[in-house]
């Protein structure tokens, strides 16, 4: 796809070209300030360029708006606005959420997010499959500061809903490199596991499924499925204005990747975003 390509070049410039602009003026990292729950809200939008691993779709653009806001203890933000919101700030999670408990290295919190699912009514070779339905999964993540640029995390989410989205798990461990009290970037990896319920319904082929399609039938258990590795540059231009993109690569493990339905076990993806914060 021309576009995504396009895309996938310009974008390591433009952030090599914001980091050196950033690094000739390097002066230690801002503390943190606490987000004001009457006054933070953010706006604004991302572009990003990225593919399915499972199915036939190719590389394709994606121009979304992102948000966030705090009501008293409870958060709200679109993914990517975590990245805007909270530089010099409190992390902002996906979703609806709160901190249960925070002390100096480990945090604790809880949250409610919207999971959308999967169609396969425009795939032409797995259409007829039955639809992932969007669900609601509850999460829990606990975080821990190894070292000043240091941090791991460990989430678990559970679907609320009953819609077969099982239960699964994933952690990270991130480099933070503080370029200025306004710039820093983050190079962070990841690795994820799911119980039987939430691979069979992302991954299988119920036999059933199989004889309507043609497909083989596939079955697959309980396992980790994706490692990643990403990196993301995220500034604050000025007061109100913030930036962020990012390169990502994606991989799929053990059954998954031999899963039928993964027409490609390596993804890569890119993003950029620019919102306005009111403080």
């Amino acid at each position: 796809m021309p576009h995504a390509a396009a895309l996938l070049r310009a974008v390591p410039v433009g952030l090599l070209s914001l980091a050196a602009a950033a690094s000739s003026a390097a002066e230690p990292q801002a503390e943190p300030v606490a987000l004001d729950a009457s006054r933070d809200y953010l706006v604004g939008a991302a572009l990003s360029s990225g593919r399915d691993p499972l199915g036939t779709n190719d590389q394709r653009l994606r121009l979304r708006p992102i948000w966030a806001f705090q009501l008293g203890r409870f958060r709200f933000a679109t993914s990517g606005a975590s990245a805007l919101l909270a530089q010099g700030r409190e992390t902002v999670d996906t979703g609806v959420s709160t901190v249960l408990a925070r002390s100096d290295r480990v945090s604790l919190s809880t949250s409610l997010s919207l999971d959308e699912g999967r169609s396969w009514d425009d795939d032409p070779v797995y259409r007829g499959l039955p639809d992932v339905r969007a669900t609601v999964r509850g999460r829990v993540t606990a975080g821990i500061t190894l070292a000043p640029r240091w941090s791991a995390s460990l989430r678990a989410s559970q679907d609320l809903l009953g819609r077969d989205g099982g239960l699964r798990l994933d952690s990270g461990l991130t480099y933070r490199h503080p370029v200025s009290p306004q710039t820093h970037w983050d190079l962070s990896l990841g690795a994820g596991w799911g119980n039987g319920t939430y691979r069979q319904t992302h991954y299988g082929i119920a036999p059933a499924d199989a004889a309507a399609t043609g497909l083989p039938a596939y079955a697959v258990g309980a396992g980790w499925d994706v490692v990643s590795l990403g990196w993301r540059l995220t500034s604050a231009l000025n007061r109100h204005w913030v930036a962020y993109g990012g390169l990502g690569v994606s991989q799929l493990q053990g059954a998954a990747a031999r899963s039928p339905l993964a027409t490609r076990t390596t993804t890569y993806g890119a993003t950029v975003g620019l919102a306005w914060r009111n403080n």
